[in-house]
C-alpha cells in the first residue's frame, strides 16, 4: 500500500471555494479502483490534508492521470498558499 499525505496551506479568505473543489476531488478519487481511501482533514486555520491511500505504486501513478485530478488540481491552485508539502510512504506491515 502506498499513501501519501499532501499538506496544504490556504490563502485567508478562500477556504470556502477551497473546500467545494477539494470536495469534488475526494468525490471523484474514492471511485478510482485502486484508491483505498481519499480523504480530506482540517489541520487548523487555513490548513488542510489530503490523505491518500492507494492499493499500490501503479494505482497511485493512475490517480495523477485522471482527468479530474488534472482539472480540479487545477482548479485548486488559487487558493493554495505556497507550493504544499508531500510525504509518501510505503506499508510495512
Amino acid at each position: 500500500m502506498i499513501v501519501v499525505l499532501a499538506r496544504l496551506k490556504i490563502v485567508p479568505g478562500t477556504s470556502e471555494q477551497f473546500l467545494q473543489t477539494a470536495g469534488q476531488l475526494v468525490e471523484a478519487s474514492c471511485k478510482e479502483a485502486g484508491v483505498i481511501t481519499y480523504e480530506l482533514l482540517a489541520e487548523g486555520e487555513n490548513r488542510f490534508a489530503f490523505l491518500e491511500r492507494y492499493k499500490d505504486a501503479d494505482a497511485a501513478a493512475a490517480h495523477l492521470k485522471t482527468d479530474h485530478y488534472r482539472t480540479l488540481g487545477r482548479q485548486l491552485g488559487p487558493y493554495i498558499d505556497g507550493k504544499p508539502e508531500l510525504l509518501k510512504m510505503t506499508s510495512v506491515s
